[in-house]
């Protein structure tokens, strides 16, 4: 029964004469509105309002579109227009601006623990976001995180074969046993842990940094490498033949795979990684932007994201709708994920701004 004509059913019914008989038929009209499911008694609630969700373009935001925004739009009412690709130097500009027009932005941990820091982000508001069953470890008062990945090496299947091929992160850095060309990231995460990884510290040394044994590492590939800024860049390096081996992202292997390409992925020593969405300070549209984010901690709107781009959820419970095919390729598998590093939080935060500097410097020495 639609809603409007419930609504106008029990008004006509409190407008007659109190007697027993029209009580109790009001009476019920009222139960029948409080017993219809809550999604269909919720189903018009941010009606005419628009909310802006600013990601990374590709097919990621597309991922995040089917699985947070669109099923968002159409339980609420709410118009969701999509922005970005997120361009950090501009979201910082229009963060510091305090009116900004992007309500809920993905973002990566460097660049919210900056933000974080210098209190550009609105505090999460846990009475519209159910935080209950999202991982702690990708909890924080200020973002909620909806994707878990990780920075794996990457090969050619067609120069390398499965007897002889690159199987750590100082294969990386052997140019005599596995020669090619590499490819990095162009950005000191993870680039430094990459580095003291291959140069043999073991994972539970490698905070704090030491910044120069570090650097030293990559001094003996760097000439040899080829720099990638963005996600799509890294694959298509790959795919192309650019590169025989390098760091990727997960999820772009797997998209490459599932394409065709002939690439491999090595998890051992794999650098963990996830992304926050946040709320701006000052956002026009804070319930809406809030009530966003809640739906990206359902566990059939991760599934989604992970069945799309072999994304792990934050979720756990998410695990439930993830296709078998899809498991193999997440970083919280449980027979990856101890194979692997977390990115430390609190350290980059202390340390991004400086270290970014001398990467800069380094690239250009």
């Amino acid at each position: 029964m639609h809603k409007s004509f419930v609504d106008s059913r029990a008004a006509d019914l409190f407008n007659r004469s109190f007697d027993r008989r029209h009580f109790v038929s009001a009476f019920a009209a009222l139960a029948a509105i409080a017993a219809l499911p809550r999604a269909a008694r919720a189903a018009k609630k941010f009606e005419g309002q628009t909310v802006v969700f600013a990601s990374w373009g590709g097919s990621f935001q597309d991922a995040q579109k089917v699985a947070f925004c669109s099923p968002f739009a159409q339980e609420t009412g709410a118009t969701v227009v999509q922005a970005g690709p997120v361009n950090l130097a501009q979201l910082r500009t229009m963060l510091g601006s305090g009116t900004p027009t992007w309500d809920v932005v993905d973002v990566g941990i460097d660049f919210f623990y900056s933000a974080a820091a210098d209190k550009l982000l609105d505090t999460i508001d846990t009475s519209i976001v159910d935080v209950k069953h999202i991982d702690p470890r990708y909890l924080h008062e200020n973002g909620v995180g909806d994707i878990v990945w990780s920075y794996n090496l990457g090969y050619s299947k067609s120069v390398y074969t499965e007897a002889h091929r690159p199987r750590s992160w100082a294969d990386l850095f052997d140019l005599k046993e596995f020669p090619g060309r590499r490819m990095i990231r162009d950005r000191v995460t993870p680039m430094l842990e990459v580095a003291l990884l291959a140069d043999g510290v073991s994972p539970d040394k490698v905070y704090p940094i030491d910044v120069d044994r570090a650097f030293r590492k990559l001094d003996t590939i760097k000439k040899q490498s080829v720099f990638w800024s963005s996600n799509s860049q890294s694959q298509q390096l790959l795919v192309d033949g650019e590169a025989t081996m390098g760091v990727i992202i997960n999820g772009r292997l797997f998209d490459a795979v599932q394409k065709g390409a002939n690439l491999g992925i090595e998890w051992n020593q794999h650098i963990q990684s996830f992304d926050y969405l946040i709320v701006p300070k000052n956002v026009k549209n804070r319930t809406l932007a809030m009530a966003l984010i809640n739906q990206s901690t359902l566990p059939e709107a991760q599934a989604k994201v992970a069945n799309l781009m072999a994304l792990a959820p934050t979720n756990p419970d998410a695990f439930k709708y993830i296709d078998e095919t899809v498991k193999p390729w997440l970083t919280t598998n449980p027979a990856f994920a101890g194979m692997g590093i977390p990115l430390d939080q609190g350290y980059w935060q202390d340390h991004l701004k400086p270290l970014t500097e001398r990467w800069e410097q380094w690239k250009l020495s």
